[in-house]
């Protein structure tokens, strides 16, 4: 059944589930009486499951998971998200409804989790075995560990540790006012219910034929779980587990992930659930009244074409400093051409993408300074072109390309704020350059070129792939057919620039997986200092990104109340 009609079945359903912890833990409490009869089949069962798979779909996680990195901090657009300019100078307050939003998001989730795990058994209690089999049932249990232990995962991550609290039934008045568990209790769970996920989900692996697209799978809570370890620091339980994941040395028991020749394919509504993909967000079998993956359109979408098109975020030029070039001599001209992967990653770069804006009269290219942006650092200020200045320097900006649509007619019928392109949350080459991260602490000597145990062998697979030619704008240097991409092996660079292999690492993470998220998480795990980004007055080093406790939740809990 595909995933948009269970959605439709689930309207009902999802109804009683709002952003408020307290309105679901109540009103959830008030149907007890329904459950015993509602879920009484395999397929309502699988209801159940798919209402806590809707909670990934909502903005305010995505908004904090893509915006809340070095990326974006030195904007100073936000047009549509008030919000974002309290994030932007680091002035989060325990009343912003996005910090708010996402802790009641998060426990919703948990309730939907916990409901699911309560029903399902009672539905294959209800339905018999002959019906509901034990393989059916531990696959949607997998899933649904899977999907609590997310929900805390993000809680454990995002809010102070020793400030969370577990749940998993579904609350009576007084377990709504349960005290904090401890950091160490917190991990504990996480870890149990991911392992659950991992014994229940053999027979869900990306390779499962009759296993639907959407689904998280055994390799999904394998990643995850090494997530979790290296938050704390433990590389070589992480690296146990990235193994498993892993081309050429991992347990096809786990599933079987490559990368894609195609690296833009990783941000296209075409390449969605491909074989680099581990945990992605469905959004393109949902009806067009529900493609609602607006925050990524929002903050990449085009800037002058309003109404039909917008803009949100924009990033200073200066941050394409981290990513590598050469000169290449293209029509008997010599030419600055970049790593591939900015061409997709931006617009406004030189040479960069053009957007195609469908009018009622035809079809209008605009490359990105035609439509109000600068390409360039040095345009004079009397020019009046859109700036911000860093420690007395002017800097212009570049939109964020990476999961944006290049044409109008491409958007929803939902409207352009909105878009059917799926949210990757994990992808294999992520998982690669964690793996190279925990080779680099364990055994920082090893710089084998070819040895799967060494952190350089993996650094340069990613590489490699991000040379190859993209499905992409042909006039854009990265689309040439044949014509590969110049980035030399990963020991030539750090031999040129005089890095270490954690400075490897660390490059390679930031051009590979440039507003993706991943950023957020890596300045905390490297307990970054204050010096790493400059001109930003409230940022005071990895401390930084830690969101308090929303004021509802110390209002409405005596037992996580710590205000004075």
């Amino acid at each position: 059944m595909k995933m948009k009609t269970k959605i439709f079945m689930l309207i009902g359903i999802l109804f009683l589930v709002s952003c408020s912890e307290d309105f679901i833990t109540r009103e959830l409490d008030k149907g007890r009486y329904i459950p015993g009869f509602f879920f009484d089949s395999k397929e309502k069962a699988d209801q159940a499951l798919i209402a806590t798979y809707a909670t990934l779909q909502n903005n305010t996680l995505a908004n904090w998971h893509f915006l809340h990195g070095s990326e974006f901090y030195q904007t100073s657009f936000a047009a549509g998200w008030a919000p974002w300019n309290n994030t932007g100078i680091f002035n989060i307050l325990n009343t912003d409804s996005n910090v708010s939003g996402l802790w009641n998001n998060m426990y919703a989730n948990v309730l939907r989790a916990n409901t699911a795990l309560i029903r399902m058994p009672e539905a294959q209690e209800i339905a018999g075995k002959s019906s509901f089999s034990d393989d059916a049932l531990n696959l949607m249990m997998g899933q649904a560990y899977f999907l609590r232990a997310w929900s805390y995962y993000i809680l454990y991550t995002y809010y102070p540790e020793d400030r969370i609290v577990l749940r998993e039934t579904e609350p009576t008045d007084q377990e709504y006012t349960l005290a904090p568990s401890t950091p160490e209790q917190t991990f504990a769970f996480i870890e149990n219910d991911l392992k659950q996920a991992q014994s229940l989900l053999v027979k869900g692996l990306n390779t499962t034929s009759s296993y639907e697209k959407f689904r998280v799978t055994r390799g999904t809570a394998t990643a995850l779980l090494g997530h979790l370890y290296m938050y704390k620091g433990d590389y070589a339980k992480a690296a146990a587990e990235y193994k498993k994941l892993l081309p050429g040395v991992g347990d096809a028991a786990y599933g079987s992930y490559s990368l894609v020749d195609d690296y833009r394919s990783n941000f296209t509504k075409e390449g969605k659930n491909n074989n680099e993909s581990i945990f992605e967000v469905q959004y393109d079998d949902l009806s067009a009244a529900n493609k609602n993956s607006g925050f990524l359109q929002s903050f990449t979408s085009n800037r002058t074409s309003y109404p039909d098109m917008w803009w949100n975020f924009a990033v200073p030029t200066f941050k394409l400093d981290e990513f590598e070039s050469w000169e290449e001599t293209i029509g008997g001209v010599a030419t600055k051409v970049y790593d591939y992967r900015v061409y997709e990653t931006f617009w406004g770069v030189p040479n960069g993408a053009i957007f195609t804006y469908q009018t009622a009269t035809g079809a209008s290219v605009r490359d990105w300074r035609r439509q109000g942006w600068q390409e360039w650092d040095d345009i004079p200020e009397t020019t009046g072109a859109e700036k911000v200045t860093i420690n007395g320097v002017a800097y212009f900006y570049y939109g964020m390309r990476k999961m944006a649509i290049d044409n109008s007619d491409d958007k929803p019928s939902r409207g352009a704020a909105s878009s059917d392109i799926n949210w990757r949350i994990i992808r294999l080459a992520d998982v690669m350059l964690r793996y190279a991260e925990c080779l680099a602490k364990i055994n920082p000597s090893n710089l084998g070129t070819s040895d799967p145990e060494s952190a350089i062998y993996w650094i340069d697979k990613v590489r490699e792939r991000a040379n190859l030619p993209m499905n992409d704008q042909v006039h854009l240097y990265s689309a040439r057919p044949g014509v590969n991409g110049k980035l030399p092996p990963v020991t030539e660079l750090m031999a040129a620039k005089g890095w270490t292999l954690m400075q490897a690492v660390e490059h390679e993470r930031y051009v590979e997986g440039f507003v993706e998220g991943w950023n957020r998480e890596d300045m905390k795990r490297w307990k970054v200092s204050v010096d790493y980004i400059q001109g930003k007055r409230g940022w005071d080093g990895y401390q930084s990104l830690t969101l308090p406790v929303p004021l509802q939740e110390e209002e409405r809990n005596p037992n996580n109340d710590r205000r004075p």
